[in-house]
């Protein structure tokens, strides 16, 4: 299907091999790129290049890559770690930001695709809750993990996860007119550990997202709409509709479920975004077509509101 394509994945293990199986799934020969030993020539003659590296580190590929090649560029979230960086792709020419693509692939997943689905029963947006925690600060392996050896929230808990909700919402509310972070540290991580976001949007929703690396696992997500809440727990996907219903005293209580997605594990739901965000990319790829500008201007407004708040900066 995508024979004669050459994809190049700067990385060389952990999530980066993730990327690489799910391409190959799809019949696409992607190879490894060790950014610690390899020399970046040996990619510049790839269709497409995907940055898979530290956080930190994606705004030098960047450069390198619109520079040196003609590539499409698949870049990890957050784009970048600082304002300087985030202006510069704010001022790149259109032609360059239609060969990006960031992988907030949230915005792939089957949550925001049910939310369209039934667009037409759910009502409006009222308030949106997500959490998402597991102990990974506090197993003995990743002590020594690039996550936790940074003193730069960007790395931790906060760039790695609950950037995937803010954008998130930013794709399903629109504009963001207030938000509060709140850190905290309960390992002995040189990054806060656990945040708690609240976020205000201009059509009146809240929202309020919890990530951590501290507590037992839980991955949860409710979205409150006027007229119907959906409930995603571990990869199951419920929808509850509609408002008014009633028991046989016609006091309100919560409405019939029903099951409208449901994979077996978050992981499996999260990796089904991940592979659709791909299949989306290379599919552009393929056909040399360009990327949405306005996808563009949201992952910027994203890392704009991980980055301000992060400096404790309201605009």
């Amino acid at each position: 299907m995508y024979n004669g394509m050459m994809i190049s994945i700067i990385g060389y293990k952990n999530h980066s091999i993730r990327l690489q199986n799910i391409l190959s799934k799809m019949g696409v020969d992607a190879h490894l790129w060790n950014h610690n030993t390899d020399n970046f020539s040996d990619v510049i003659n790839s269709d497409a290049i995907v940055i898979a590296s530290p956080n930190d580190t994606h705004i030098n590929y960047i450069k390198k890559i619109l520079n040196k090649t003609s590539a499409y560029v698949f870049c990890e979230k957050p784009p970048v770690t600082n304002l300087k960086d985030l202006e510069y792709l704010n001022n790149l020419s259109d032609d360059k930001k239609e060969r990006m693509f960031f992988n907030f692939n949230y915005r792939f997943s089957d949550l925001p695709q049910m939310i369209e689905k039934y667009e037409y029963m759910i009502g409006k947006p009222v308030h949106f809750n997500f959490i998402s925690s597991h102990g990974l600060a506090l197993k003995d392996s990743f002590e020594n993990n690039w996550r936790f050896t940074t003193d730069d929230d960007l790395m931790g808990v906060y760039g790695t996860v609950a950037v995937h909700y803010i954008d998130l919402c930013l794709w399903l509310l629109g504009e963001c007119i207030e938000t509060n972070v709140h850190k905290s540290n309960f390992s002995n991580s040189k990054t806060a550990d656990s945040i708690s976001i609240d976020m205000k949007f201009k059509n009146g929703c809240t929202v309020n997202i919890f990530v951590s690396y501290v507590t037992p696992f839980i991955n949860k997500s409710d979205l409150i709409f006027d007229n119907a809440i959906f409930e995603l727990d571990d990869g199951k996907l419920n929808l509850y509709e509609p408002r008014e219903s009633f028991d046989d005293n016609g006091n309100f209580v919560k409405p019939y479920g029903r099951c409208i997605s449901n994979f077996d594990k978050s992981k499996h739901y999260y990796d089904n975004s991940i592979g659709r965000a791909l299949s989306f990319f290379v599919d552009i790829v393929k056909n040399k077509n360009k990327f949405s500008i306005d996808d563009f201007q949201i992952s910027m407004e994203t890392n704009k509101i991980l980055i301000n708040n992060l400096r404790g900066i309201n605009d």
